[in-house]
Parts: structure tokens; sequence; C-alpha cells
């Protein structure tokens, strides 16, 4: 019997072992996801941990614009709903606090200012935009360009025309912002512009071949190597309106992916068009991709339940990988799902 029991522990103990190690080798194959999402509901700004919502302090009547997570910190930016002067980002929150956007800035009462843009790089916060000159000294520098890191302006260009940043990247210690002037379209890295053919300038986004800028030109989407300068039509279809243009890097491989960001219906995926078919929802509001898994906001804002009823339905939902996890539906702009933002856990 003695002889019987060894030889079943030692198979016992083999199965156990290999049991371990193949759970082991499966969660590492296999990692969790925090997928955030911001957004509005019964016109209180908010976001979404994996379908949780918080509401965001001091949030009612703005609009939520962006979320970006890093290093557990929790940043979303907003505007009031009602945004009449048109200054962009009026707020800005970090883990649920809420800092105004001028006083962080320090810019004066009664400034001309449109703060578009924002980011996060290593837990340093940055804002780009135009703002009247506190020291002007003729009409010919009226307007400012410029970048905050950490409330800290750095002047890119003087004008007296309104210029407009289109985009904000930061890479080490290098910042790129692309920018509108009324003497060339183009782009900043640090202090130093370069001119880029062009009629509408994008985002920036990076893989281990550089960092590429998308733009539009000739009715089509282009994106620019900036370490090569060499220029990459996006698909090969017409389009002569492209106000949200948005170019993102997949983390695993050098794929990029480009969405017409609020109004189309399909995406790039290098330069291969990509229609969705999970979903009759007909627009991409935003889109991400971490480890080969697509996270994408699809929405339509003109839906009319009611032949009667003359208000305006907008219905978003969130796919993962294609399958629905989220949706919301509301009345007359009183919710929405405005921005994505995905890490592993």
């Amino acid at each position: 019997m003695r002889n019987l029991i060894l030889p079943f522990l030692l198979i016992l103990t083999l199965m156990f072992s290999c049991r371990s190690e193949s759970e082991e080798v499966l969660e590492q194959k296999n990692p969790s996801y925090d997928v955030y999402v911001a957004g509005t509901e019964y016109n209180k700004a908010c976001y979404w941990k994996n379908t949780i919502k918080t509401e965001l302090s001091n949030g009612d009547n703005i609009n939520t614009r962006q979320i970006i997570v890093e290093n557990n910190n929790i940043y979303i930016t907003g505007a009031l709903s009602n945004n009449t002067v048109n200054n962009g980002i009026q707020y800005f929150w970090k883990n649920n606090m809420r800092t105004e956007v001028k006083q962080y800035l320090n810019i004066p009462n009664n400034a001309q200012y449109n703060i578009e843009r924002f980011t996060v790089s290593n837990e340093d916060i940055y804002f780009a935009g135009y703002v009247e000159n506190p020291t002007t000294t003729s009409t010919l520098d009226k307007f400012e360009l410029c970048f905050w890191e950490n409330g800290v302006k750095t002047v890119l260009y003087k004008s007296q025309y309104v210029p407009t940043a289109r985009s904000i990247f930061v890479d080490g210690s290098d910042v790129y912002v692309s920018a509108h002037k009324v003497d060339g379209i183009g782009y900043f890295k640090n202090t130093t512009f370069s001119l880029v053919t062009a009629y509408y300038m994008h985002n920036f986004a990076k893989n281990s071949n550089g960092i590429y800028l998308l733009f539009h030109k000739d009715n089509k989407y282009y994106s620019k190597n900036l370490n090569t300068n060499a220029e990459t039509l996006i698909g090969d279809y017409i389009h002569p309106i492209a106000i949200w243009g948005k170019i993102i890097s997949h983390n695993a491989n050098n794929d990029l992916y480009t969405i017409e960001s609020s109004y189309g219906d399909s995406y790039f995926k290098n330069n291969s068009q990509i229609s969705p078919t999970f979903s009759p929802l007909p627009y991409i509001q935003d889109m991400f991709i971490l480890d080969n898994n697509v996270y994408m906001i699809k929405y339509n804002p003109n839906l009319y339940p009611n032949p009667s009823n003359p208000n305006s339905t907008y219905n978003g939902k969130v796919f993962i990988n294609g399958v629905e996890s989220q949706n919301i539906m509301s009345i007359n702009d009183q919710g929405s799902f405005n921005s994505i933002f995905v890490i592993q856990n």
C-alpha cells in the first residue's frame, strides 16, 4: 500500500504544479483593463470607470471634453454647455477636484483667450491656446499663441490676428503644438516653427517609427512623419470638411488609426478604410487602441423616436471589440459620451 501511495502523491503534486503554471500563463496572456469614459448625464459632468459613474464636483451644466488617466490620476477637461464666448476649455478636474483654467493660467479677467488643447505627461499638465497679450506694444502683437506647463506660459508667436492651437503633444522634454497662423499652417517643436502645406492641422501620435502629425489637404487626410518628413495619404476619398480628425497610435505595434472624430462613420487602420458593421449608430465620437483591443464610442445625435415629439434624442454607446458595454440616451443634449481612455490594471 505504501508503494502505491507515494506514486499517487507524486502524480497529484505534478498535476497541481502544472495547473498553477497554466493559470499563471493564462493570467499573463489575458490582462484586464479599466475603461474610462467622460461625458455628461442629466446636465452634469461625469465619468464612468468600467460603467460605474462618478459625478464631477461642481459639474452642473458643464460638458466634458477629454479624459486622460496617468499614474492613477484622472484628468478631465470641460466647458460650460452654453459657452457662448468661445474660450475653449474652462475647467479641469484632477481626481475630481475642479480648477478654473483661467485662474490656473493667470489670465486677466478682461483678456480675450481660447484654450483649446490639453495633455498630461509624467504628471505635468499642459494647455495650448491663444491669449490677449497683457504687455502689448502695438496692434501687431495683440495676441499670443502659447503653451503652458503647470501654469507657466511659453509664448510661441505674436500677431495682430487670432492664432489657433490645434493640438499639443509632449515627447520627453519636447513640446509639439500644431497651429494655424495668419502667415502659415504647421507645427512648433518647442519654439521652432515648421511650415506644412495643409488646409487644416490635427493631432500628433507616436510609434517606434517616429512622431506623426495628422493634417488635411486636397480634401483628404495625410500623416507626416516628423522624423523623416515623409507624408502618407490616408485612404483615398474626398471629404471637403475635416474639423475633428484624430490619429491614434497602437502601443503593441506600429499601426496608426485615424478617425474623423464626431462626424465620420468609418476609420482607417494605416491607410485601409474600415466600416464598423456591429452597430447602426452612424458616427464615431472617439476611439482608443490598446493591446489589439479596439474601444470605441459611437453615437447618433438626431434620433426622433416619436414623430409628435419635437425633441431630439441622443444615443451613445461604448463598444469593446464590437461588443456593446455601455449605453446612454438623452433628450436635448442633457447627456453624452465624449472621450474614452483605457489602461491596463
